[in-house]
Parts: C-alpha cells; sequence; structure tokens
C-alpha cells in the first residue's frame, strides 16, 4: 500500500473523519455504458435477451431502480460523476463542445494523491484527451492511465471510436499489467461505447431478438442530427425507415457490450480480484426511442427515457451494503463520489450526494437534470423524488409525472396536483441551492474542421446546416 494513503487511513482512525465500511477493498471497478436504458436490461425487467452476463452481475450486488444522471450528454454527464457537482456547476450544459475545466477536482485526482493507482480505457470519441495545448482539462485529468486509442470507423460517422471487443481487451491489458503488484490499491473506469448510435450489431447479435414490425409509419430521414419527429441524419442505417428495426439493432447494440462486460467480470473472478472489489455499473444516460416522438436520440429532452439509468453496485466481501437487493429510493450519478472515498476510507468531502455504502438510502431526496445553459430559452429542467417527476422546457407550463403508474411520462397530472408541482419545484429550488459552488469555468474545445465535423455526425453539435 502506498505511504500516503497509509498516512490517510491513520488519521482518519484518530480523527473519525469518515464513517469507513466494514472492509475496505483495494480494488475500485467503474464500467459506464453509453446511451443504455435501464429498461432495456433483463434485471430492469426486459422480457428479450439482451443482458445475461449483466443480470447474472446484478445477482451478487444490489440493483437501484430509480437512478439518474444529471444530463444526457456524454460529457457532461461523465463529469459531474467525477467531480460530483452538477452540470450548471461545471459550465457544460451546454453539451459535449465544453470540457471539464482545469480548476474543477475530480474523483481519479483525490484518488492519485492517495497513492492508488489510476487507469481509464474510454471509447467514445468526446472522451478523447484534450489536444496538450489546452492543458489539464477535460476527464483525464487524475488518470496515470488514460487510453484513449479508437481506430474504427463505423457507417456515416466522420470519427473513430472503439467498438466493445477493443475495450475489452484493453481494460484487460490494464489489469494484467497490475497483477505484479497486487497489492497496490487501484482504481479503473471502463467506458463502452455500444450501443450509441448508429446501430450497427453483428448479425449474430439479432439472434432471438427478432420479431413482427409494428404498424407505426415510417421515418422521415432528417437533415440535421436532431430526432424530433424524424430520424436524426446519423442514425440512418441502410436506407431502413421502420421504427422497429432500429429498436431491434438497439437491442443488439446492447446484447455486445453485454457479451464483453460478461469477459471483464471472468477475468476478475478468474484472477481472484471479484469477491474483494467495488464493482459499479452504470450508463451515462438513456436514448429515445420513440417516446414523445423523439426518435433514437439524446440529449434533446429530459423526460425519463434519456435521464433514468441503469445502476448495480457489488461490494466487496463484508462492506456494509443496503439490506434489500433491488433499491426503490432515489439514487444518482452524484452518489459515485462519496461511495468511491468511501470505499477507500479517504476522508468526505462536501458533496451533493450519499454514500451507497449504507444499509438504507434516505427517502426524502431530489434529484435534478438539465439540457441547455440556465438561460437558454429552450432549456430543459426536470426534478424528481424517485416517483414524481416534474419537467418543464423552457418558459412552459411544467409537467407532472407519475413515475410509478406512468414510466414513460404520458400523463400530465400538473392540473390535478398543483400543490405537489409547488412543492416538489421548492425542493429542487433549494437542492440547487443547498452546497451552491461557484461555476467553474469550462475549456471549449479546440473548433478545428475534424472536432466540428466528429461533433456533427456523433450527434453532438447544434449546427442544422450540415
Amino acid at each position: 500500500m502506498r505511504p500516503r494513503l497509509v498516512l490517510l487511513l491513520a488519521l482518519l482512525a484518530l480523527c473519525g473523519c469518515s464513517r469507513a465500511p466494514a472492509a475496505t477493498p483495494r480494488r475500485v471497478i467503474l464500467v459506464t455504458c453509453d446511451t443504455l436504458r435501464a429498461d432495456r436490461l433483463g434485471a430492469y425487467g426486459y422480457a428479450r435477451p439482451t443482458s445475461p452476463n449483466l443480470d447474472a452481475f446484478a445477482k451478487d450486488g444490489v440493483v437501484f431502480d430509480e437512478a439518474y444522471t444529471t444530463i444526457p450528454i456524454t460529457g457532461p454527464a461523465l463529469s459531474a460523476l467525477f467531480t460530483g457537482l452538477l452540470p450548471d456547476e461545471l459550465g457544460l450544459a451546454g453539451g459535449n463542445a465544453f470540457l471539464l475545466g482545469a480548476q474543477a477536482t475530480t474523483l481519479a485526482e483525490v484518488l492519485r494523491a492517495a497513492g492508488v493507482r489510476t487507469g481509464a480505457v474510454v471509447s467514445n470519441w468526446v472522451l478523447r484527451a484534450p489536444a496538450p495545448e489546452q492543458g489539464d482539462v477535460g476527464l483525464k485529468q487524475g488518470f496515470e492511465h488514460y487510453d484513449d486509442r479508437m481506430q474504427t470507423r463505423e457507417g456515416v460517422r466522420d470519427s473513430f471510436e472503439r467498438l466493445a471487443a477493443d475495450t475489452t481487451d484493453a481494460a484487460l491489458r490494464w489489469l494484467d499489467a497490475r497483477k505484479a503488484k497486487a497489492e497496490d490499491p487501484l482504481f479503473l473506469w471502463v467506458h463502452y461505447q455500444d450501443p450509441h448510435g448508429p446501430y450497427r450489431p453483428a448479425p449474430e447479435m439479432l439472434t432471438g431478438l427478432e420479431r413482427p414490425l409494428t404498424d407505426e409509419p415510417e421515418l422521415a430521414l432528417g437533415t440535421t442530427r436532431f430526432g424530433k419527429g424524424q430520424l436524426p441524419r446519423y442514425q440512418d442505417v441502410d436506407g431502413e425507415r421502420a421504427p422497429e428495426r432500429y429498436r431491434i439493432r438497439y437491442d443488439g447494440e446492447v446484447r455486445t457490450f453485454d457479451a464483453h462486460f460478461g469477459r471483464l467480470v471472468a477475468w476478475l473472478k478468474s484472477n481472484g480480484w471479484y469477491d474483494d472489489a467495488l464493482v459499479v455499473f452504470t450508463a451515462d444516460h438513456g436514448e429515445s426511442l420513440g417516446e414523445h416522438d423523439y426518435w433514437f436520440c439524446h440529449g434533446e429532452n429530459v423526460h425519463r427515457e434519456e435521464v433514468r439509468v441503469p445502476l448495480v453496485v457489488k461490494y466487496p466481501r463484508g462492506a456494509t451494503r443496503p439490506k434489500a437487493e433491488r433499491v426503490r429510493e432515489l439514487a444518482t450519478h452524484l452518489d459515485l463520489w462519496p461511495t468511491v472515498l468511501e470505499a477507500f476510507a479517504l476522508p468526505p468531502r462536501p458533496n451533493r450526494g450519499t454514500s451507497l455504502l449504507v444499509a438504507t438510502l434516505p427517502a426524502e431526496r431530489v434529484a435534478t437534470q438539465v439540457v441547455r445553459e440556465p438561460r437558454a430559452p429552450d432549456r430543459w429542467f426536470a426534478a424528481t423524488d424517485g416517483r414524481w417527476r416534474l419537467v418543464q422546457q423552457g418558459a412552459e407550463a411544467p409537467r407532472l409525472f407519475d413515475v410509478a403508474a406512468d414510466p414513460f411520462e404520458a400523463r400530465d397530472l400538473a392540473s390535478a396536483e398543483p400543490a405537489r408541482v409547488d412543492e416538489l419545484a421548492r425542493r429542487a429550488q433549494r437542492f440547487v441551492a443547498d452546497h451552491a459552488n461557484a461555476p467553474i469555468a469550462p475549456a471549449r474545445l479546440l473548433p478545428t474542421s475534424e472536432n466540428q465535423r466528429a461533433l456533427q455526425h456523433t450527434g453532438y453539435t447544434g449546427d442544422d446546416e450540415h
């Protein structure tokens, strides 16, 4: 164990600064999957065979039924996860054209300073390490090993990515290299790109997923990246216009991720690292598959299908964990900051989350989700307490949904429940104001032609003309 980590543990024992778990793991593995809806997984009730490996993993851990991202856009969502701050506090609500600023303190930075070996393997173009001239910005901050090699160009996309097989291979290479010093504490983050569109799974991944097509009208192909009322330009696969074909292919992409997630878990088990590791699985955000007339897109609204995420935690042997195998109480990405710090018995820092190393989560919580900057006229804002969700776009009247009875948010109850609307809005306001931090200046992605083309073709730019 590194000397600095030993010193921190000794200080904690003297001052009682942190409630340490019954067992402190030497290894924490965080797996995030791009654009993955919780309701497309067997562990969350999906009937089709998309996720046998993840479902088996979920049986070893705790499934959080109502977990939420802070924003349905990859870079800002993961920046919030790694800092414990809201996208507005990070200056990132505007989307992937902005990078986490150098003034931000990331989870990886805290861990590395404490002597934990930190490694990351990422597969989405927007997570690449920034150009050296931009300095220490972006999500690379704090990682001594940051593998962002992407060599696959997919379909109409004008950028490179790394598919699930290569992502897992890279993660296993880093883990193999750590075996010689197995006593060193380590933190590994693995981010999978599948099932981000365009959905192009291998044919064998569709076996058992084919089904009759729905009678929905064929989709019009859009001329922009937006999915409202149309198929986004970057999602076009082989001229297909039937919506259900795209849903089938989405499921095939989920299955592709699952197969290689299974390889990662198998390595941990075969090398004796599984039982004593804290392994956390989640997604950066979800995906609209036609709900509210948004087709195969994300980052355009804050309805539940885009902001609810899977969250499964496999606790180390002997650690404090929730009493139930499924947790209904609200959880969020912001909970990962205190959870990982506590797992390594490091001092807590002011944060908006709740450690998941507890027997029960608080019942009275609220979480918020946004899309676009605070002063944007078409900004989306949502708040939820785990059952009720308040959703508002711009100056429109807020809408209220009971997601326990209406998971796809089809029935607006705001006029019937005005007191609940007011109360949830007040609680959201208090949550945002609580522990309020001065905004951190973000960095801006360099406006090179490569960057602009890639953002357009991955569906992340607001440019409607190209």
